[in-house]
């Protein structure tokens, strides 16, 4: 299948999810067993795809990346609506915001992402739009003005330490890069004169719009759809930082360093690349920030996850399994990069 049309592979994660949680029961676990248990199960076995031609038609990828607004919102409109309508009155409530909140992290976040490296405004606020469905108002900010200048430092919140279990770093990186966002737009804005906590911090407006949502929420749906959407995307943003655990777990370089295709682990395997809007090359992606998802690139000099990003799910939940599968790798792209 040619590369354009690959990423339609984004749009069965929406599917199962709508149906999931317009049905109910055990089906409100689709996505969730879909990503976590047939794709993590799939991937230990897929071959790695390098191949770098590039999308031959970029108006299929771009139309794939814009239905992403649609997708996430009836994915979460469908969830709102089974609490509203008693759906999972016998069941499967826990299921359906499991399953949602995977599709909130996946296709909604990780497009957001690719939104928000554009240069357009439209597209720059397509981005923001989705990641306030995941109630996220740091990750605008912290990822274009720190993550990308200091990954693999100290400096940065999101790079993961060698010997960090997941559970320390997913603390840390939230409660860092929050306080950063907020300490950058705080000083952003009294640059230009403004109260540094007012409505000319974007880290702010955002946690009042956010705050307000769920509060009408509460108010005209009952607590428990402001349960619901709460938790959906708090579980999202977990996965969010799970994604930035395994894509630099170890990988340090000096302050003064240059960026280069060994700072971030790199994954081609089938499920990752185009479940992920090709988030899963992203090597290329650090040394080339403002290319399209569709054009990004394998490198054989980039360090090569063990698995694919479905199938590490588990392992990183489990600190020794993870240690395991790592440590080795990791040691021996530090002794390939000093010969």
């Amino acid at each position: 299948m040619k590369r354009q049309w690959s990423y339609a592979f984004c749009l069965v994660p929406t599917l199962l999810t709508v149906f999931g949680n317009v049905v109910g029961g055990p089906w409100a676990a689709a996505n969730l067993v879909f990503i976590v248990v047939i794709l993590g199960g799939l991937e230990w076995l897929a071959s790695q795809i390098k191949d770098n031609a590039g999308a031959e038609n970029e108006a299929v990828p771009e139309f794939l990346l814009w239905i992403a607004l649609p997708a996430c919102s009836l994915a979460i409109a469908s969830l709102l609506y089974g609490v509203h309508t008693h759906v999972y009155a016998n069941g499967g409530f826990t299921w359906a915001v499991l399953s949602t909140a995977f599709h909130t992290g996946t296709m909604g976040i990780v497009a957001a992402h690719e939104f928000i490296h554009r240069s357009r405004a439209r597209e720059v606020n397509a981005g923001k739009y989705l990641l306030f469905l995941a109630l996220n108002p740091y990750f605008f900010v912290d990822h274009l003005r720190v993550h990308h200048r200091y990954v693999g430092t100290q400096r940065d919140h999101a790079t993961a330490r060698m010997g960090e279990h997941f559970y320390q770093f997913v603390w840390r990186s939230i409660t860092g890069q929050f306080m950063e966002a907020l300490r950058l737009e705080a000083e952003m804005a009294r640059k230009k004169g403004h109260f540094a906590w007012g409505w000319q911090n974007y880290v702010m407006r955002q946690l009042v719009l956010q705050t307000l949502l769920l509060g009408a929420m509460w108010w005209f749906g009952g607590i428990w759809m402001a349960v619901a959407f709460f938790a959906q995307a708090w579980l999202a943003n977990v996965l969010l930082e799970y994604t930035n655990y395994i894509e630099h777990y170890g990988i340090l370089r000096t302050d003064n360093s240059r960026v280069s295709y060994h700072t971030s682990w790199q994954c081609d395997t089938w499920m990752s690349r185009f479940l992920l809007y090709d988030l899963s090359r992203h090597a290329d992606h650090h040394v080339h920030g403002a290319r399209p998802f569709h054009q990004l690139r394998s490198f054989e000099e980039a360090p090569v996850l063990p698995g694919g990003y479905a199938s590490l799910i588990l392992p990183a939940l489990l600190p020794p399994w993870w240690f395991k599968l790592m440590h080795p790798r990791l040691k021996a792209e530090m002794q390939r990069l000093k010969s």
